[in-house]
């Protein structure tokens, strides 16, 4: 059963408890705000008139200047657990007072005490809407948010419906204003829950580090969001867009109270007002449990904004050609369920977009101010104009208004991927500046062979010290030219053994001998080379021209290419033919998602094994980090491709390990790709087997004879061993023939022979597991520990080698080896660096 109601609605496991403790706070708040909405509404009009609506649209204003006043000096001067206290207790003595002056007044006072009672239900309704989607969203990312919190809108629309129909059960035994009682000790309830809520859960920080403190006066504050105006056209058009919406709402209210008022009596709209809140909850309830996520997951965020103005627009049209009640009733349900269980959800994921260091006062602006302000000029335009126009004019003041608040979203829709981006960059350092003030790479000593030919050269690189091996390189750098195509092999074999200089080097060489057929052979060299040594072979492969396009695809499309191979042709081959890379991105981004699909599907698979051995362990491990690699990679494609923000600056993100900024990287993936792509990409990114995949059965062993012919590389490597663990040595031989050519790695060559029993050496998987016992070494990429694998020795070298512990034997990693592959591998570097500082690390 449970697990049919977290499939139903979209639960991860474990997140009940604090989905129905949050719940629980919203249907409270919401519930007293129900019982205030339909009492108030009833007795406003009743004692005064629908005809007045327009003043307190004009009052609206003053009143939230002031709360926002109030509200941003208790911004800064407390925290946000206690402004929740503040604001509950506010509202508990707020309803008690307001009671009592309402229950005292004399007659004489006529509908001023209304007046009030109705001032005070506008701003509690921004009040506390702004008070708990504020609260809420400081504990979730906005990828849960997009599946949780419809969920705890229908909490709240629950509670709204529960609170109009206490008032629509009880309306004829209280008077109207008796309710705010009811409603203070409402608020009294909800305080437990609320300080429950700050027990058990931890709040999520909005950067990678806590730099993002708000400024210490409400000066400051409302500085930074009037700068945030003039810097960010997503902030200015996020607010004009809730500006004119509820233009619209007031219109809409002001239409469908004329004419629900008429010939009514105070208890009879008190119970019509109840039925309707409670049927319009009702129908937020089935949106919000039901329809919402899933609609926000198939279109999207910017594409869902575009509902309530489409909404507004076809009800203001029905004013304008019909009219009546069919058309007031729409107006309400366009006020009071689309705007409640779609627009206010949506535009709860439209603020995650607002640069994260001024969001919470910017939101307390926007609603507390810009809000009000189109009551007041919703309020004065109805004051003066309302008794010169008919209804029918003012419906069509809607439709153009619904037209112009479609063009205000199409426009905040273009925003909001380059706003998620900003988000993103937000809080990381750019060293930009840095590596222009940086000198150079120090050149060596020239070599005596610097006059020798290429050919001579290339012939005495094998079995040359270091010091020697640099020097002839560096002679290859000025004696390499076109036809020299003999020096390529040993020279891209040398590469990984090269220093930075001499790596800069060898590069050059190839640079000089520019010839394209090579390139196949140059790219195979990439998963051993540096970042600054990719971005040169990337500029390489560039000067090679348009000849060189055929190579780079052959490379951008075999599976059998590293994807760092891959990364650097795709570069190149988006700068170089940016058609040809077009017509090769989809094909390769959909193949490479169903193949991650089954590498998650078969990790899965080898990790449900009862008994796993440290090879088979290893094999699943290699497959979630192929997956890993995979989503990487084409997303990479699709940024090249426009479709997606800055590659770089999205899979850091990506590997955040604060869910706020890997939640902001998931949802800017979500906006920028079609929902076939998104499909795809969705069960990757959050690690679970999409539900629509199909896999070929097969056992264990069959699996493994698969992978281990697979000619992957370490994979292959990983599931040979995992396949001697189970099976007769005898059998060996033929379950592994053609599991290796003349293509394969001589080290991966080298321990497929030991696993034929032709050595007793140990495997790089053996030494692998040795080096994932350390705990600098442990968080490192495979990739990262298969080449300091393939550097151990069974003897210690240099001063500070590195002791790996396998069983019975121990194997060597020279500290000069392993300094030389931190810089290749970031990772590794991160790995170490975070083993040695007790600091905690984004990513």
């Amino acid at each position: 059963m449970l697990r049919l109601l977290n499939r139903l609605f979209r639960i991860e496991t474990g997140e009940w408890p604090k989905l129905l403790q949050f719940g629980l706070f919203g249907l409270l708040l919401q519930t007293g705000m129900g019982v205030g909405f339909a009492a108030g509404d009833a007795a406003f009009l009743s004692h005064v008139g629908p005809d007045r609506l327009p003043l307190i649209f004009l009052l609206t204003p003053g009143v939230m200047l002031v709360y926002t006043a109030v509200f941003s000096v208790l911004t800064v001067r407390l925290s946000p657990d206690q402004i929740v206290d503040v604001t509950l207790a506010a509202l508990i003595a707020g309803g008690a007072l307001l009671w009592a002056f309402i229950e005292l007044s004399p007659p004489a006072w006529g509908g001023a005490p209304y007046y009030a009672f109705k001032l005070y239900l506008a701003m509690w309704y921004i009040g506390i809407y702004t008070l708990f989607w504020t609260f809420t969203d400081a504990y979730f990312d906005i990828q849960d948010a997009k599946r949780l919190f419809p969920l705890f809108a229908a909490f709240c629309a629950l509670g709204t419906a529960l609170g109009a129909l206490i008032v629509s059960l009880f309306a004829g035994r209280l008077p109207m204003h008796g309710f705010l009682l009811v409603w203070s000790g409402l608020a009294l309830l909800t305080a437990p829950v609320a300080r429950r809520l700050r027990l058990r859960w931890r709040r999520l920080s909005d950067g990678e580090v806590d730099l993002d403190e708000e400024p210490a006066s409400v000066g400051a504050q409302l500085a930074q969001v009037a700068r945030t105006f003039r810097t960010s056209p997503y902030a200015a058009a996020l607010a004009l867009t809730m500006f004119v919406t509820l233009l619209l709402t007031n219109l809409a209210e002001y239409q469908y109270a004329v004419i629900l008022e008429k010939g009514r009596s105070e208890a009879e709209l008190a119970a019509l007002f109840g039925r309707l809140y409670a049927a319009a909850n009702v129908f937020n309830l089935v949106v919000c449990l039901f329809v919402f996520n899933r609609l926000v997951t198939r279109i999207g965020v910017r594409n869902v904004a575009l509902i309530l103005p489409a909404t507004y627009f076809i009800v203001f049209a029905v004013f304008f050609l019909a009219g009546g009640t069919l058309a007031a009733l729409a107006a309400f349900f366009a006020y009071h369920g689309v705007l409640t269980s779609i627009e206010y959800n949506n535009q709860n994921l439209l603020f995650n977009a607002t640069p994260s260091d001024v969001r919470r006062p910017l939101r307390t602006v926007v609603e507390g101010m810009a809000e009000p302000l189109a009551s007041l000029l919703a309020g004065g335009f109805l004051l003066t104009m309302a008794t010169q126009v008919d209804m029918r004019e003012l419906s069509g003041i809607g439709v153009l208004l619904g037209a112009v608040l479609i063009a205000i979203v199409l426009g905040l829709r273009h925003l909001y991927p380059q706003a998620m981006a900003a988000n993103m960059r937000r809080g990381w350092l750019n060293f930009g500046e840095l590596a222009a003030r940086a000198p150079g790479p120090q050149r060596g000593p020239a070599s005596d062979a610097s006059h020798a030919s290429a050919d001579r050269i290339a012939e005495g690189l094998a079995g040359l010290d270091p010091s020697a091996l640099k020097a002839a390189v560096g002679a290859l750098r000025t004696a390499a030219g076109p036809g020299d195509i003999g020096v390529v092999t040993p020279l891209v074999s040398i590469l990984p053994n090269l220093d930075r200089e001499g790596r800069a080097a060898a590069l050059e060489a190839l640079a000089r001998i520019g010839d394209v057929e090579t390139i196949p052979q140059v790219l195979g060299a990439a998963p051993q080379l540096g970042p600054r040594d990719l971005r040169r072979l990337e500029a390489l492969m560039v000067e090679f021209g348009e000849a060189a396009v055929p190579r780079l695809i052959q490379v951008l499309a075999s599976p059998q290419a590293s994807y760092r191979a891959r990364s650097v042709a795709a570069r190149a081959l988006s700068d170089l033919s940016p058609a040809q890379f077009e017509a090769q991105l989809h094909p390769i981004a959909n193949d490479e998602l169903d193949e991650a699909g089954r590498s998650l599907y078969l990790a899965e698979h080898f990790e449900s094994d009862a008994e796993p051995s440290p090879a088979l362990a290893l094999l699943a491990h290699a497959y979630r980090e192929r997956v890993g690699q995979a989503v990487d990679f084409v997303l990479e494609l699709l940024a090249l491709g426009g479709r997606l923000p800055d590659f770089d600056l999205l899979v850091v993100s990506l590997h955040s390990a604060n869910p706020k900024v890997r939640g902001n990287a998931i949802e800017a993936i979500a906006s920028g790709v079609d929902h076939a792509t998104w499909s795809r990409l969705d069960p990757l990114l959050n690690r679970r087997t999409a539900s629509h995949q199909i896999h070929e059965p097969g056992d264990l062993v069959t699996r493994l004879e698969d992978a281990a012919r697979s000619r992957r590389g370490f994979e292959a490597l990983c599931a040979a061993q995992a396949l001697r663990d189970r099976v007769a040595p005898r059998e060996m031989p033929q379950r592994l023939r053609g599991a290796v050519s003349l293509e394969t790695p001589s080290a991966i060559r080298e321990s497929f022979a030991v696993l034929m029993g032709l050595d007793e050496r140990p495997t790089l998987v053996d030494l692998v597991c040795a080096i994932r016992q350390r705990s600098d070494f442990a968080p490192a990429s495979l990739d990262a520990q298969q080449a300091l694998a393939e550097r151990a020795a069974p003897d210690a070298t240099g001063a500070g080698a590195i002791e790996l512990r396998l069983q019975g034997r121990t194997w060597w990693l020279d500290a000069a080896d392993v300094e030389d592959l931190a810089a290749r591998y970031p990772d590794l570097a991160l790995a170490m660096l975070k083993a040695r500082d007790a600091r905690s690390y984004a990513a």
